[in-house]
């Protein structure tokens, strides 16, 4: 009888030890939180605006994380931050995808508009259009160039000379009606509709200046 007694408290104990590590399990992996933002805001000025792309990544795990973009143009790029300048004009799918070690997978998506300074634009002064005279500007890159057009009557600039400056800073100067040398230094909308801006002539004071496609 005491044999008996010493064999269920044999098991009676095999039970209580075995049972506590069955409830354990294994935890679920968790996927890497991932959120995407990028700067400037607003479109984009094709060939020109360096467009800033930056991943914010968290793994509860630990694990070592990958980070990697798909921007939308065929290019692709790796690391937290991506510095990229769109070539051409159109809407592009981004996406960023974070990986860790032990598997966890996670991709989040944005996209981006990149958009063409080329058309034609009217000069404006206090909300005023400037005589109907503007340009039509050609952009190439980060270089503008632009003929003039106005009325028959009032036709007196010259061409326009420019440059982009990342990410919509716009600087050109253009031969007014006098033979001056005229500068324009503004900063493109982020709808690139407009292009507000100082207008600054050698005999006078600077002044506001708008150029808005027509």
């Amino acid at each position: 009888m005491r044999v008996l007694m010493v064999r269920w408290a044999t098991v009676a104990w095999m039970i209580l030890v075995v049972l506590p590590g069955c409830r354990k399990g294994s935890p679920a992996h968790a996927s890497p939180t991932v959120s995407l933002s990028r700067t400037p805001d607003g479109a984009a000025i094709a060939g020109a605006t360096q467009v800033v792309f930056t991943a914010t990544v968290s793994v509860a795990s630990g694990d070592a994380l990958t980070v990697s973009w798909d921007l939308g143009d065929g290019q692709k790029a790796s690391g937290a931050s991506v510095v990229h300048v769109y070539a051409t004009e159109g809407v592009f799918p981004v996406a960023v995808t974070a990986s860790d070690a032990g598997g966890g997978v996670t991709t989040v998506g944005s996209s981006i508009t990149v958009g063409s300074l080329s058309g034609r634009w009217l000069l404006s002064e206090g909300g005023e259009r400037f005589y109907e005279r503007g340009f039509d500007i050609t952009q190439t890159t980060s270089d503008l160039s632009g003929r003039p057009f106005s009325v028959p009557d009032q036709g007196c600039l010259g061409d326009l000379h420019g440059r982009v400056v990342s990410p919509r800073i716009i600087r050109f100067d253009f031969t007014g009606c006098d033979d001056n040398v005229v500068r324009i230094d503004g900063t493109a909308a982020s709808d690139l509709r407009s292009i507000p801006g100082t207008y600054t002539h050698p005999d006078g004071p600077s002044q506001a200046m708008v150029l808005s496609r027509e």
